[in-house]
């Protein structure tokens, strides 16, 4: 028998109608569905010992001969019970409620048996396999599977694994014969990682399975651009008076700086997308400080001026407001709203065309708005499939996300192949690196007197960022500072020496309206000194603010510290940001000196995926993100491979894993 990939499992040997039907439950419907259910462990039984040579509680395998079998009942409770033998000694060895050992234990037959012994010298519970050069439960690496289903047993599902490997169908493998690496082709990868002959093959063979599923990914990608192309018509704009020679000449006079050369390329390459009838699907990233707003309010007062109307949706109210207040000083005569979600509920739209800013709330009211332009900041999170916008009278409005979450280029272009890119990879000229040192916490003390006395003396604002918003009951948090326990504290410290200060406290729990009293406050100076926390602290852009200090940063990824470290020193000034450890480590402690000493945004994404994974650099889980199953997002240099291996590939080439708009994965119908 030869097996497809594309074949129905119910022609496997040895799965019949119960189990085919408990299988497409759990969506194993093909040979190649079975056939990714990868090991997640070896147990090493290739160890083949005399009796007299085992050790207690160590897996090995035995060669010996059965001397004696029996079986006994006690109630329900069946106990089988064998001698064995072989040159070295006898062994005892017991099951307990096994039907099936017995028929195995034929007295006189040479048999593997692989177990671990235990203290009082016996086998419990041994794997007996007939002896052979090919064996599937002993005396080899043997694969430990998860339970897929309750009528699938580990051992069945080891024997059915081995039946498909062992007859699986070659396939012309394209990108096997492409690659510059050696890897096994896709059928040799499988056999592999299901039956290695030693771990060191695993490895590579993993690695070509996690290729296909990145080439994968992207192909789906390129589908989605494609799809995106060829339906989503859009209202192409006008652009009066343009020179392409003099491109600067053209930008808003209201601009009180001139952009950098990376802001006016990524200016160029949004507006040229809005003269067209396709809907721009573009995503503007940069890092912390250099400039992005700017670029998006361009774009918005662009709209605007073909008298249509632009939205900008952010992640939480503070951000949306401060985008208002900073797009109004930049364009006084573009005409701003802010949405909130209590206005939505009676919101009708203006006659005259404007820029609608807000959050959820404007989402809630994109058909009545009727944007030519959405702008998203961070709204998407960085999920693969990006959110399909509302048609608009026959007509889909451009999208344009920003994104100041810093990320390995190569990277950027595997999540997002299906979006055209912006990257703004210059920061504006004046913007001092912010000093940063971790503060031991024997000077902890010292450090609350120097941030007091520098806020007095150079008349800025400092943030005090915590991890939590109330003091954790959990013994492994209890030492993280927490914003309400801080607030008290630094209340306390500078009652005395420094009355004049003004100290505030904003996070997630508080109402809508203590929230809002306490930003006006802070952007007016009567708050000096604010304790937050990063999902409400993300947004603030306080000119003056000089210093930020983050509590029990060992528990932040070296990008959300990047991230941080960025909401000082906006307007050119010098700052400081001082770092406290609640639980010290020696591994964390040179984390957070690599961050004090570097200010590349991307080279500490670099490091923060070497570190902890994609988890922390990209936020809350997502799809298309954590959910790989056999690629890895700290492997830089295997994505690379892959994009370079995209361009070779034939247009005709499928992948055997990839995604569905679902995001789940699939396999295909045919080889």
């Amino acid at each position: 028998m030869i097996y497809r990939l594309s074949d129905p499992i119910s022609v496997v040997k040895g799965i019949g109608e119960t189990l085919r039907r408990a299988l497409n439950q759990v969506e194993i419907q093909t040979v190649l569905d079975l056939t990714l259910q990868l090991p997640y462990r070896y147990e090493d039984r290739s160890n083949i010992v005399f009796i007299n040579e085992l050790k207690i509680d160590e897996p090995a395998t035995i060669k010996a001969v059965v001397r004696r079998a029996n079986i006994s009942y006690q109630g329900r409770r069946r106990t089988v019970r064998a001698t064995i033998e072989d040159a070295s000694g006898k062994l005892q060895c017991i099951w307990f409620n096994n039907r099936f050992v017995i028929n195995q234990l034929k007295e006189g037959s040479e048999l593997y048996f692989a177990g671990k012994l235990n203290e009082r010298g016996m086998f419990v519970q041994p794997t007996v396999e007939i002896i052979s050069d090919d064996t599937i439960h002993t005396a080899r690496l043997v694969p430990i599977y998860s339970q897929l289903t309750k009528e699938l047993k580990i051992g069945s599902l080891r024997r059915i694994i081995k039946e498909i490997v062992d007859h699986l169908q070659v396939i012309d493998d394209q990108i096997v014969k492409l690659t510059e690496q050696t890897y096994p082709n896709f059928i040799e990868a499988l056999q592999t990682l299901h039956f290695p002959s030693e771990t060191k093959e695993v490895e590579s063979a993993r690695e070509r399975l996690a290729l296909e599923e990145l080439l994968g990914l992207i192909a789906h990608s390129h589908q989605i651009k494609a799809k995106w192309q060829k339906e989503h018509s859009a209202q192409p704009l006008q652009l009066k008076n343009y020179d392409a020679h003099n491109f600067s000449a053209w930008l808003p006079k209201s601009i009180p700086f001139k952009l950098t050369g990376a802001q006016v390329k990524a200016t160029r390459e949004i507006l040229i997308d809005l003269q067209k009838d396709v809907a721009m699907n573009r995503l503007l990233t940069g890092d912390v400080g250099s400039g992005k707003t700017v670029v998006a309010g361009i774009a918005a007062h662009f709209v605007w001026q073909n008298q249509l109307n632009a939205v900008l949706i952010a992640p939480t109210q503070i951000l949306a407001q401060q985008h208002a207040e900073s797009l109004t000083k930049l364009f006084p005569d573009l005409k701003i709203e802010q949405l909130t979600s209590k206005e939505s509920a009676k919101f009708k739209p203006s006659i005259s065309p404007k820029l609608y800013i807000g959050t959820h709330a404007v989402i809630n009211r994109l058909d009545l708005i009727q944007p030519s332009l959405i702008i998203y900041d961070e709204q998407h999170r960085f999920g693969v499939k990006q959110r399909s916008p509302l048609k608009t009278k026959n007509k889909t409005p451009h999208v344009l996300t920003m994104s100041a979450t810093p990320i390995p280029r190569s990277l950027m272009l595997t999540l997002f192949s299906h979006l055209s890119l912006s990257v703004i990879d210059e920061l504006p000229p004046g913007i001092k690196p912010t000093k940063t040192w971790l503060v031991p916490h024997k000077k902890r003390s010292d450090g609350w007197q120097w941030l007091a006395e520098k806020i007095t003396h150079t008349h800025g604002q400092a943030l005090i960022v915590c991890p939590f918003i109330e003091p954790s009951l959990h013994e492994t948090l209890g030492n993280v500072t927490a914003a309400t326990k801080l607030f008290k504290e630094i209340q306390t410290n500078f009652q005395k020496s420094f009355p004049k200060l003004k100290i505030g406290l904003l996070h997630g729990s508080l109402k809508p309206d203590q929230k809002q009293a306490i930003i006006e406050q802070v952007f007016a100076k009567k708050i000096d000194v604010l304790i937050t926390t990063p999902v409400v602290e993300v947004g603030i852009d306080l000119p003056s603010a000089n210093v930020v200090v983050i509590e029990g940063a060992e528990r932040f990824g070296l990008a959300s510290l990047h991230q941080l470290r960025g909401r000082v020193g906006r307007a050119g000034q010098e700052s400081f940001c001082l770092l406290s450890m609640s639980n010290f480590s020696k591994s964390a402690a040179q984390r957070l000196k690599i961050f004090s000493q570097e200010h590349d945004g991307l080279k500490l994404a670099e490091q923060d995926l070497k570190n902890r994974g994609a988890g922390d650099l990209f936020g809350f889980r997502q799809h298309g993100l954590s959910d790989l199953r056999f690629a890895s997002w700290t492997n830089l240099k295997l994505i690379q491979e892959a994009h370079q291996l995209q361009n070779k590939l034939a247009k005709t080439w499928q992948p055997l894993i990839f995604y569905q708009d679902n995001n789940k994965k699939t396999t295909p119908t045919a080889n």
